[in-house]
């Protein structure tokens, strides 16, 4: 539309053609909102005794939300529309004068110049409400035949339930024999047989969701691998039932010096893992270590005999040693190394200040 051509000479020229549209029809000049046009579609739909005429202001009071409330003055669409709204299929509800209420899907646009001035605005609706009513016997009828479907689901349902009453207790007995072999199957899955304690499988999931956590919380955990010195001259002298019982007390001594937060594992064979899940410095590390040592002071009473034993222990920190659980369990194997070369009955802390290097202490000595 030309700048210098008013809304009111442009729509003189189309008078005719929106007149004709087939819906209804509202032009409302800004900024004063004074009705242009209102084609006969838009009257008949509004109610010829109550339809706004050309030349006055837009005010269709008789507009209601679908909530029932009043439309306010700003809230009407032509009016957001002058104020620049696009308002696209608004479920409004009209009041006609003669009581009846109308169903209306309404949408407004502004009308702007050339230069990008807002000159006016135009609204349609179209009268919908036998399509709502057409809908609500719908939507009532499909509610209904639902209910009745549900009712008679229902009373089917209960029907089967006083049937299968007496089966039911039967498989209840069935399924709960079968939680608890499963869940036995489970933790034999994951525990060591002999010992009772988790197996490598349950050790490695545990390390390695504290490893996630203590990077998610910035946490510092260590990991402690212990080994006995020779404890093959045990199964070779004694016999495979004397080193199984002397296994199992081992796993009984450990767990009794640990925390109920930290984690003991039989790693396989004579091989213990313990993972300490916080600790402030390394050598709260190396004081769990030397419990742990501490407790194969006491010899192990057999049949006939009393055998003395010691062992070794690796330790690796996170995060100063690894970063994660993979190399953790390496490095703690490379410390738990370097203790038996340097004689056994040791505690070796892994640590790479100047790149990878193993601090072996002296071998443990219990006072």
């Amino acid at each position: 539309m030309a700048s210098g051509q008013s809304l009111v000479d442009h729509v003189e020229g189309l008078r005719s053609l929106l007149e004709q549209a087939p819906t209804g029809l509202v032009v409302a000049e800004a900024p004063t909102g004074r009705i242009i046009v209102l084609n006969e579609e838009a009257k008949r739909i509004l109610g010829q005794e109550r339809s706004q005429t050309a030349g006055t202001e837009y005010g269709f009071d008789g507009m209601i939300h679908v909530d029932g409330t009043p439309y306010g003055p700003g809230e009407h669409p032509l009016a957001r529309a002058l104020a620049g709204e696009i308002v696209r299929d608004e479920a409004v509800r009209y009041r006609r004068d003669d009581g009846t209420v109308a169903r209306l899907a309404v949408s407004a646009s502004p009308v702007r110049s050339s230069g990008g001035q807002t000159i006016g605005a135009v609204s349609t609706f179209l009268d919908v409400t036998e399509r709502y009513l057409l809908e609500t016997r719908v939507r009532t009828r499909l509610e209904r035949l639902i209910e009745e479907r549900v009712q008679l689901a229902n009373e089917q349902a209960s029907e089967l339930d006083r049937l299968h009453a007496s089966l039911r207790d039967i498989s209840s007995g069935l399924e709960e024999k079968v939680r608890q072999r499963t869940a036995e199957l489970v933790r034999r899955a994951q525990h060591d047989h002999l010992t009772g304690l988790p197996n490598r499988v349950l050790f490695e999931e545990r390390l390695e969701h504290a490893v996630l956590s203590a990077e998610r919380y910035g946490r510092t955990l260590a990991l402690l691998v212990l080994d006995f010195d020779g404890f093959k001259r045990v199964n070779d002298v004694w016999g495979h039932e004397v080193g199984d019982r002397i296994l199992k007390e081992v796993a009984g001594r450990l767990r009794a010096s640990l925390r109920r937060s930290d984690t003991l594992a039989r790693y396989g064979g004579d091989e213990f893992v313990v993972l300490v899940s916080e600790i402030t410095e390394s050598d709260d590390a190396r004081e769990v270590a030397g419990a742990l040592l501490s407790t194969m002071v006491v010899p192990f009473d057999v049949p006939g005999d009393r055998i003395a034993l010691c062992a070794s222990v690796g330790v690796s920190i996170y995060p100063d040693d690894a970063s994660d659980a993979g190399r953790l369990r390496r490095h703690a194997d490379a410390a738990l190394y370097a203790a038996k070369e340097s004689g056994g009955n040791a505690i070796s802390v892994y640590g790479h200040p100047d790149g990878q290097r193993l601090e072996a202490t002296a071998p443990y000595a219990v006072e």
